[in-house]
Protein backbone atom coordinates (compact mmCIF):
# COMPACT_ATOMS: atom_id res chain seq x y z
CA UNK A 1 0.00 0.00 0.00
CA UNK A 2 2.95 2.04 0.59
CA UNK A 3 4.21 1.72 -2.57
CA UNK A 4 0.73 3.19 -3.96
CA UNK A 5 1.11 6.36 -2.01
CA UNK A 6 4.42 7.46 -2.64
CA UNK A 7 5.95 5.75 -5.41
CA UNK A 8 9.51 4.44 -5.15
CA UNK A 9 10.07 5.34 -8.94
CA UNK A 10 10.75 8.86 -10.32
CA UNK A 11 8.00 10.49 -11.77
CA UNK A 12 7.55 10.23 -15.10
CA UNK A 13 5.51 12.31 -17.65
CA UNK A 14 2.44 9.98 -18.52
CA UNK A 15 2.75 8.77 -22.52
CA UNK A 16 1.21 10.93 -25.53
CA UNK A 17 -1.35 9.63 -27.04
CA UNK A 18 -1.46 9.27 -30.90
CA UNK A 19 -2.10 12.71 -32.71
CA UNK A 20 -1.88 14.68 -29.19
CA UNK A 21 0.04 18.27 -29.38
CA UNK A 22 4.19 18.36 -29.60
CA UNK A 23 6.05 21.32 -29.04
CA UNK A 24 6.28 20.82 -33.50
CA UNK A 25 2.35 19.96 -33.51
CA UNK A 26 1.64 23.14 -31.88
CA UNK A 27 3.88 25.26 -33.59
CA UNK A 28 2.35 23.93 -37.20
CA UNK A 29 -1.18 24.75 -35.03
CA UNK A 30 -0.50 28.28 -34.57
CA UNK A 31 0.93 28.90 -37.76
CA UNK A 32 -2.38 27.88 -39.01
CA UNK A 33 -4.50 29.87 -37.39
CA UNK A 34 -2.60 32.85 -37.63
CA UNK A 35 -2.86 32.15 -41.27
CA UNK A 36 -6.40 32.11 -41.27
CA UNK A 37 -6.87 34.70 -39.07
CA UNK A 38 -5.09 37.27 -41.65
CA UNK A 39 -7.30 35.88 -44.54
CA UNK A 40 -10.32 36.44 -42.60
CA UNK A 41 -9.05 40.05 -41.82
CA UNK A 42 -8.11 40.57 -45.86
CA UNK A 43 -11.78 39.22 -46.62
CA UNK A 44 -14.10 39.84 -43.97
CA UNK A 45 -17.29 38.63 -46.06
CA UNK A 46 -20.80 40.33 -45.29
CA UNK A 47 -21.46 42.89 -43.17
CA UNK A 48 -23.82 42.36 -40.14
CA UNK A 49 -26.32 44.35 -42.29
CA UNK A 50 -26.75 42.82 -44.93
CA UNK A 51 -26.37 39.29 -43.28
CA UNK A 52 -29.35 40.25 -41.44
CA UNK A 53 -31.15 41.09 -44.83
CA UNK A 54 -29.88 38.48 -46.83
CA UNK A 55 -30.42 35.72 -44.24
CA UNK A 56 -31.44 36.01 -41.38
CA UNK A 57 -34.76 38.14 -41.70
CA UNK A 58 -36.03 35.31 -43.78
CA UNK A 59 -36.78 33.23 -41.22
CA UNK A 60 -37.68 35.33 -39.09
CA UNK A 61 -40.81 36.56 -42.07
CA UNK A 62 -41.26 32.36 -42.26
CA UNK A 63 -41.97 32.38 -38.29
CA UNK A 64 -44.23 35.10 -38.02
CA UNK A 65 -46.14 34.14 -41.41
CA UNK A 66 -47.03 30.84 -39.09
CA UNK A 67 -47.84 32.89 -36.65
CA UNK A 68 -50.48 35.17 -38.77
CA UNK A 69 -51.90 31.79 -40.30
CA UNK A 70 -52.37 30.88 -36.54
CA UNK A 71 -53.55 33.71 -35.30
CA UNK A 72 -56.27 34.00 -38.64
CA UNK A 73 -57.80 30.58 -37.79
CA UNK A 74 -58.05 30.78 -34.49
CA UNK A 75 -59.98 33.88 -34.80
CA UNK A 76 -62.64 32.48 -37.20
CA UNK A 77 -62.38 29.48 -34.89
CA UNK A 78 -63.86 31.51 -31.95
CA UNK A 79 -66.20 33.37 -33.88
CA UNK A 80 -67.28 30.11 -34.56
CA UNK A 81 -67.30 30.73 -38.26
CA UNK A 82 -65.37 27.43 -39.99
CA UNK A 83 -66.15 27.84 -43.79
CA UNK A 84 -64.15 30.76 -43.45
CA UNK A 85 -61.08 29.34 -41.92
CA UNK A 86 -59.97 27.73 -45.71
CA UNK A 87 -60.42 30.77 -47.64
CA UNK A 88 -58.76 33.30 -45.24
CA UNK A 89 -55.89 30.75 -44.87
CA UNK A 90 -55.73 30.78 -48.54
CA UNK A 91 -55.87 34.50 -48.93
CA UNK A 92 -53.18 35.08 -46.04
CA UNK A 93 -50.77 32.13 -47.81
CA UNK A 94 -50.94 33.96 -51.27
CA UNK A 95 -49.88 37.76 -49.40
CA UNK A 96 -46.89 35.92 -47.71
CA UNK A 97 -45.98 34.26 -50.96
CA UNK A 98 -45.99 37.79 -52.59
CA UNK A 99 -44.30 39.36 -49.70
CA UNK A 100 -41.35 36.90 -49.67
CA UNK A 101 -41.31 36.69 -53.29
CA UNK A 102 -40.81 40.76 -53.04
CA UNK A 103 -37.84 40.36 -50.43
CA UNK A 104 -36.35 37.44 -51.16
CA UNK A 105 -37.05 35.96 -54.71
CA UNK A 106 -33.32 34.97 -56.04
CA UNK A 107 -33.83 33.96 -60.10
CA UNK A 108 -31.83 31.51 -61.52
CA UNK A 109 -28.46 32.84 -63.01
CA UNK A 110 -27.50 34.06 -65.91
CA UNK A 111 -30.82 36.12 -65.86
CA UNK A 112 -32.42 36.41 -68.70
CA UNK A 113 -32.02 38.73 -71.75
CA UNK A 114 -33.63 41.37 -72.72
CA UNK A 115 -33.81 43.78 -75.62
CA UNK A 116 -33.08 47.60 -74.62
CA UNK A 117 -35.37 49.66 -73.79
CA UNK A 118 -37.80 46.62 -72.75
CA UNK A 119 -38.92 46.27 -68.91
CA UNK A 120 -39.86 43.13 -66.70
CA UNK A 121 -43.46 42.50 -67.05
CA UNK A 122 -45.14 41.62 -63.03
CA UNK A 123 -46.90 38.41 -63.13
CA UNK A 124 -49.23 37.10 -60.02
CA UNK A 125 -46.17 34.66 -59.42
CA UNK A 126 -43.02 36.79 -59.90
CA UNK A 127 -43.94 40.35 -58.64
CA UNK A 128 -40.21 41.47 -59.15
CA UNK A 129 -37.79 40.57 -60.96
CA UNK A 130 -35.19 40.42 -58.30
CA UNK A 131 -35.82 40.51 -54.51
CA UNK A 132 -35.27 43.64 -52.81
CA UNK A 133 -33.35 41.72 -49.66
CA UNK A 134 -30.93 39.68 -51.95
CA UNK A 135 -27.11 40.21 -52.85
CA UNK A 136 -28.55 40.72 -56.70
CA UNK A 137 -30.69 43.64 -55.82
CA UNK A 138 -27.81 44.81 -53.99
CA UNK A 139 -25.33 44.41 -56.82
CA UNK A 140 -27.66 46.07 -59.11
CA UNK A 141 -28.42 48.83 -56.81
CA UNK A 142 -25.00 49.54 -56.47
CA UNK A 143 -24.09 49.74 -60.13
CA UNK A 144 -21.75 46.24 -59.69
CA UNK A 145 -23.94 44.67 -62.43
CA UNK A 146 -25.20 46.97 -65.57
CA UNK A 147 -27.27 45.65 -68.32
CA UNK A 148 -26.34 44.46 -71.87
CA UNK A 149 -24.72 46.18 -74.20
CA UNK A 150 -27.00 47.43 -76.82
CA UNK A 151 -25.14 45.61 -79.32
CA UNK A 152 -24.95 42.09 -77.36
CA UNK A 153 -25.88 39.19 -78.89
CA UNK A 154 -29.18 37.26 -77.82
CA UNK A 155 -28.75 33.27 -77.54
CA UNK A 156 -32.39 32.67 -78.02
CA UNK A 157 -32.81 34.45 -81.32
CA UNK A 158 -30.45 31.27 -82.58
CA UNK A 159 -32.78 28.95 -81.29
Amino acid sequence: MASLLHPTDEPRPPPTPKGTLTDKGTQELLDKVEEEKRRAREEPGLSWRDWLYFSGFRWWSIIAFLVLDSWVAVEWISLGIYLAIAPSLLLAAYAEFLLYQVLWYRPELPLPRRRPGERFRPSWVRPVEVGRWTPEKALLDRGAVTGLPPDAIDPNEFL
